[in-house]
């Protein structure tokens, strides 16, 4: 844990009356400037770093990409003006493999932009090295809320489980929220404080049930719903690609799932206690698809289609790809298995496609 961040978020509990929401902790622990996880000046992604997504699996993941990318354009009528926006590009990997896999396809290329969403510097900094031979219009932004009003594709490989998360238990059918206080060593510890009118809300729309449970622990996201209202705002006509690990809301909130999905990554070995290793190591929560759902049509998209990266994958590949691809790199059908199978990131990896028209 790094002293400075320890002191920061220690000050913010003692200010605000001893304790803060859990979301508010992971907030300070992944994104304090310079501090965070997800801030720092070092790799966290990759062989190198604590855990690696499916752009690090090979360049086959941004070949097939590129392949949905270009079905979009062309129902799109194929415009002049098309802009490719990735949230969350991290060293840059998949933006290299999809604008390298459509130099095959130069009308597209034409009038193409690719945005890339970059809160650290660093990571910024990597992605320009990597993206500064290839000659296309590349543009770089800090956060959605400063983009201009674009078409095109907006890929979210990985981002929603990265956002900071409520937690809350149950205790004889009543919900609590966790809130993190300190101990007399200043070490962090969890309190139970009653859940807000929101929490409950959230609760009694997405998972009812969960109020009939006893010693129940789980996770609720409120920052998608606002995400996505800023995304539609920024995506006048087009789709959203959002990959990410998750369940619909009765799989993520079913009893046998009562410890909840927090994880902690860090040397790519997992734990599940985000008070150690503050500011070193990734924490993260699956996603809700029907929330994300939900919210999605609230904000003006429709949802185009949802399923496993498995299915996804084989709905954009066909034995002629797969045979060219053997054929020029023997070793990229151990990355499409990778990719693929439900041993590796096939059926825990799903899928949804909105579309903003």
């Amino acid at each position: 844990m790094t002293k400075p961040l320890l002191k920061l978020i220690t000050s913010e509990i003692r200010s605000n009356g001893g304790a803060i929401s859990f979301e508010r902790f992971m907030e300070m622990a992944l994104y304090t400037p310079e501090l965070g996880y997800y801030m720092r000046n070092v790799p966290v992604i990759g062989q190198s770093g604590d855990f690696f997504t499916a752009s690090h699996v090979g360049n086959i993941f941004g070949l097939i990409i590129s392949r949905h990318i270009i079905k979009i354009w062309q129902e799109m009528e194929e415009p002049r003006d098309f802009n490719i926006i990735e949230i969350g590009p991290g060293m840059g990997y998949l933006a290299y493999d999809i604008l390298n896999a459509l130099t095959s396809h130069p009308a597209i290329l034409q009038g193409l932009s690719y945005h890339l969403v970059e809160i650290n510097p660093h990571f910024a900094s990597i992605q320009k090295a990597r993206l500064s031979k290839l000659h296309h219009s590349i543009f770089w932004w800090k956060d959605i809320s400063s983009m201009p009003v674009l078409s095109g594709v907006c890929i979210c490989n990985e981002i929603i489980d990265a956002f900071p998360v409520r937690l809350f238990e149950v205790r004889q059918g009543e919900i609590m929220e966790i809130y993190v206080s300190l101990n007399d060593r200043n070490e962090f510890i969890e309190i139970l404080r009653p859940a807000g009118k929101d929490l409950l809300h959230h609760l009694e729309t997405f998972a009812p049930w969960v109020k009939h449970f006893d010693d129940y622990r789980s996770e609720a996201n409120f920052r998608v719903r606002p995400w996505l209202q800023s995304l539609r705002r920024v995506l006048n006509k087009g789709n959203v690609l959002i990959i990410d690990y998750g369940y619909t809301s009765e799989e993520y909130y079913d009893l046998s799932r009562n410890r909840g999905t927090l994880l902690c990554y860090l040397n790519h070995q997992v734990n599940d206690c985000p008070y150690i290793n503050v500011g070193e190591q990734d924490i993260t929560a699956h996603v809700n698809f029907t929330a994300v759902e939900v919210w999605a049509k609230e904000a003006g998209f429709s949802v185009e289609d949802f399923k496993t990266q498995q299915r996804y994958l084989l709905s954009l590949v066909d034995e002629e790809l797969l045979e060219k691809l053997y054929r020029a790199n023997p070793a990229s059908m151990a990355q499409f298995k990778t990719l693929m199978l439900p041993q590796g990131m096939g059926e825990s990896h799903k899928v949804m496609t909105l579309k903003a028209s």
